[in-house]
């Protein structure tokens, strides 16, 4: 059996239902060594005959083996390795890549074939100067004419160097002396191998050729030998003649073998190197799918950023129960350790990015005020006067700790129609520790007012005290927060700071602590005077205790004497201590503040930044309640952005596939050559994924140029601040899933059928 052997081979088209015969139960022997020529008129089946033994199309009926190995079960794969390591092919329509230069398309085989570079920087100009193209080597293919192109395509088949060489009317486009020349080198090249040639010019090989076969309607009707004598004609080639077929067929095995023994295929770097190249090789078509890549950033990242701004939105309306003065840009921080907060760390955090302000007395920030006399009453938050942001608009700032600056609205109703009536008049509060102050209106902010007017989250007006009551307030929360028990005579029981329980009382000196005549029986005595108390006291962010010294109790006779205070009945049952003592009790500094972001677009970056730095944060946004839920909004926002997803994918495929219509020829082409699938996809990969990388860093500069400030658009930056780095990284990811998926479908299309079923589909 020789190198190629077809029994009853038949192959059959279909086209819209018609069944025609390609060639129709072919029976042939060939072996290295031989020059057949296959003639016969068009349409007879020469082409297809050719194309089934080069396995560059499919059979249906029949066997064709290849060194006696039967290939009826080769997949596509399996012929394209086939086409690799046996098959060089002169295509009569060429099959070149237009947008390759000479020495590009030449190179090529070799690529393929799995050589190195140092053996390819070799050969290739070898070949070129053969089919004599030495001074067109850097020239495209495209510009190049009918005949010149011809030649390249011979180069590229000599450069595989392959077992069995075919062409398809590799004279066709030739002048009669180029077409001599070609017919001389593909003899020569017959004494170790063999070689097919289909031609309608059987006179210009019959010389050389030493098989001819004819076909007529699908089959063989002649096969014969050349007329006049192979041997006569191998005289410039005296040595391959004198070998024996049988050692020649062998010498080429064991030569052919060692060829490919040594090459692997198309390497990685090659693949690399490839795609690249075809990245930036058509100019137009670079720059159309440069665009197609940007619409599908700016899709995909508008539907992102949609779906952030909805759940954004929904989580900036609701309430909570907890905080009162709720504002979706508000953090309520506290430092991991635990301790309190020092001056460095207020400025660390008023300086910090995007914080639009900080309420260092986060603890009275959501606890209300109700100030009144008999012609004004007002409620509002307690804030700290070094938290205001405006100028008053009537009257001044306060300047002692008696005064308060009133924040409302212009609305004819929070300050009544005259609010300069207000300024200076004396009015009564009750603070944390139960007692009622005394307090002037030192100045008033008026807000702006109309019915469009954004009332914000909760109660707007705001009450602004001087510091030192505002370290009273919370001096008095922190207690009214805390737990504390009193150890009297080994008996301990809790004390509750406030009316009722433990007061404060200038009559008391420090170190002191004054009963009710209730304890008096708890020691034999009968009398508590004289004997220590130990206060305890356990807060949130710290425990302090301090043990006192009862300097007597007092009853109904004593109590206006020893406390200096009227009605004891409003007073039953309350514990004394001196001011002093009780602010070492309660007073350990400010523990918790609250920081506002400038946009809740920044939040998740301000909160991150936060706990990098050494904070527990609790953002209220994510602890409301409303009526719609982030969850709820997921669920029916995201299989909405998957379904603009998909349709943006496929709008994009299509596009794609209609630009990459050349490369559908191209992998076709190299289909031919003997690249496998795996190969190809890599290649097609690595052009549609850097072309979406450009793109993406494109999009990418665009916004750093809006941010800096050289483009300008206020609606892109209000876009922009959705979007953190995290949010940039996931959406890369999925532009390049995107684009991969594209190359992979791209690819299905080009290898569902057999490499010239791929180029008549993609041509």
């Amino acid at each position: 059996m020789g190198m190629i052997r077809l029994k009853n081979v038949s192959k059959f088209y279909y086209s819209k239902g018609i069944i025609a015969s390609g060639i129709s139960r072919i029976n042939l022997d060939l072996d290295a060594g031989e020059f057949v020529v296959i003639t016969g008129e068009s349409g007879s089946g020469k082409s297809t005959l050719l194309n089934v033994i080069s396995g560059l199309d499919t059979y249906e009926e029949g066997e064709m083996y290849i060194e006696g190995k039967e290939t009826s079960h080769y997949t596509a794969s399996d012929f394209e390795e086939y086409r690799q390591k046996y098959i060089s092919c002169i295509f009569q329509s060429f099959n070149l890549i237009s947008s390759y230069t000479v020495y590009q398309n030449v190179a090529l085989a070799m690529q393929i074939d799995g050589c190195s570079q140092e053996e390819i920087r070799q050969r290739v100009p070898d070949l070129i100067e053969k089919v004599g193209l030495s001074e067109y080597r850097n020239r495209k293919v495209s510009k190049l004419s009918g005949g010149q192109k011809q030649r390249v395509a011979i180069a590229r088949a000599l450069a595989k160097d392959t077992k069995i060489l075919v062409a398809d009317e590799p004279t066709g486009n030739l002048d009669s002396e180029s077409a001599e020349g070609i017919v001389k080198l593909l003899a020569d090249i017959a004494a170790d191998k063999l070689v097919i040639v289909v031609t309608h010019n059987y006179e210009q090989f019959k010389s050389n050729a030493t098989r001819v076969i004819k076909m007529y309607d699908g089959k063989i009707v002649e096969d014969t030998g050349a007329e006049g004598a192979r041997v006569e004609t191998a005289s410039a080639a005296p040595a391959p003649v004198t070998v024996p077929r049988a050692e020649r067929a062998k010498a080429q095995s064991e030569d052919g073998s060692a060829k490919h023994a040594k090459g692997h295929g198309i390497k990685y770097g090659t693949q690399l190197l490839l795609g690249v190249r075809n990245t930036f090789n058509l100019p137009a078509k670079f720059l159309l799918l440069l665009l197609v890549f940007l619409f599908v950033v700016s899709s995909v990242s508008a539907q992102y950023v949609t779906v952030k701004k909805q759940k954004d939105t929904v989580s900036e309306t609701g309430w909570n129960s907890y905080f009162s003065h709720y504002d979706p840009k508000r953090i309520v921080v506290e430092k991991n350790d635990r301790t309190a907060f020092t001056r460095a760390d207020y400025e660390a955090l008023e300086n910090a990015p995007h914080v639009a302000k900080l309420v260092r007395e986060d603890m009275i920030y959501d606890s209300g005020v109700f100030i009144e006399n008999e012609q004004f009453s007002f409620y509002g938050y307690m804030m700290s006067i070094t938290d205001l942001e405006e100028e008053p608009t009537i009257g001044s700032l306060p300047q002692t700790e008696d005064e308060v600056l009133l924040l409302g609205y212009d609305d004819g109703w929070t300050f009544g129609d005259t609010p300069e009536a207000l300024i200076g008049q004396t009015y009564s509060f009750t603070m944390e520790d139960g007692v009622e102050r005394k307090i002037k209106v030192s100045g008033i902010v008026l807000k702006p007012y109309d019915e469009n007017s954004d009332y914000g989250y909760g109660n707007n007006s705001e009450a602004y005290f001087p510091e030192a009551m505002i370290n009273e307030m919370r001096k008095g929360m922190y207690a009214t927060g805390s737990t504390t028990t009193m150890l009297i005579n080994g008996t301990e029981e809790t004390c509750y700071p406030g009316r009722g329980g433990l007061m404060t009382n200038e009559n008391v000196p420090e170190g002191y602590i004054l009963l009710p005549t209730s304890y008096d029986p708890m020691f034999k005595s009968g009398y508590a005077a004289g004997s220590d108390v130990k206060l305890t006291v356990k807060a949130l962010h710290y425990e302090s205790d301090l043990t006192l010294t009862i300097m007597g109790t007092y009853g109904d006779k004593t109590f206006e004497k020893k406390t200096g205070l009227e009605k004891i009945s409003e007073h039953y049952g309350e514990i004394y201590i001196n001011p002093t003592d009780y602010r070492r009790l309660y007073e350990r500094g400010n523990f918790q503040v609250s920081v506002f972001v400038d946009d809740t677009k920044n939040m998740d970056g301000m909160k991150d930044m936060l706990q990098r730095g050494g904070y527990h944060t609790l953002v209220l946004k994510d602890h409301i309640y409303n009526f719609m839920s982030e969850e709820l909004v997921t669920i029916i926002q995201l299989p909405m952005s998957v379904i603009v997803c998909l349709a943006v994918f496929f709008i994009a495929y299509f596009v794609v596939r209609l630009i990459l219509k050349s490369r559908g020829v191209y992998f076709a082409t190299v289909r031919m050559l003997g690249m496998g699938k795996q190969p190809a996809r890599r290649i097609m990969r690595v052009e549609l994924v850097l072309v979406c990388s450009i793109a993406y860093a494109m999009f990418l500069l665009f916004i750093y140029l809006t941010r800096i400030g050289v483009l300008q658009s206020q609606k892109l930056l209000d876009y922009l601040t959705y979007l953190t780095a995290r949010d940039y990284f996931a959406l890369g990811a999925i532009l390049l899933f995107m684009a991969v998926l594209i190359s992979g479908r791209f690819m299905r299309t080009i290898f569902k059928s057999s490499a010239m079923g791929a180029f008549r589909e993609e041509a």
